[in-house]
């Protein structure tokens, strides 16, 4: 398994393997957890592994501000709504449910912000 350093450079030259993208949605870095979820919006991969790490994510909705307005948990629960994958849009509506309003329309507004796309 190659080192963090190595995955982030992977990352930011678009070499990343898909399989090597959970590694780095455990990292330390918020921007390279980011990146990683950004990169599995863009490629559309998806497994059980990253679902489950999306969902741990997701819990981080307050104290974690990563993007403008926007918690990671909110990036976490936007990238499990904006992928092609029947157990991540289970898992999101299963965790949306239970948001406040005001975290339901900022994980809305990320979506329609398109803000994955940068």
């Amino acid at each position: 398994m190659a080192l963090i350093a190595e995955l982030v450079k992977e990352l930011e030259n678009d070499t990343i393997q898909n399989e090597d993208l959970i590694v780095c949605m455990k990292a330390y870095s918020y921007r390279v957890v980011v990146m990683a979820m950004f990169k599995a919006i863009e490629r559309n991969y998806c497994n059980q592994r990253i679902v489950d790490r999306l969902a741990e994510l997701s819990e981080l909705l307050k104290h974690n501000k990563f993007l403008g307005p926007w918690q990671m948990g909110h990036v976490a629960l936007a990238t499990l709504a904006l992928l092609d994958n029947e157990n991540a849009k289970d898992k999101f509506y299963e965790l949306f449910e239970s948001l406040s309003e005001n975290d339901k329309f900022l994980v809305d507004n990320f979506i329609k912000s398109e803000s994955y796309k940068a």
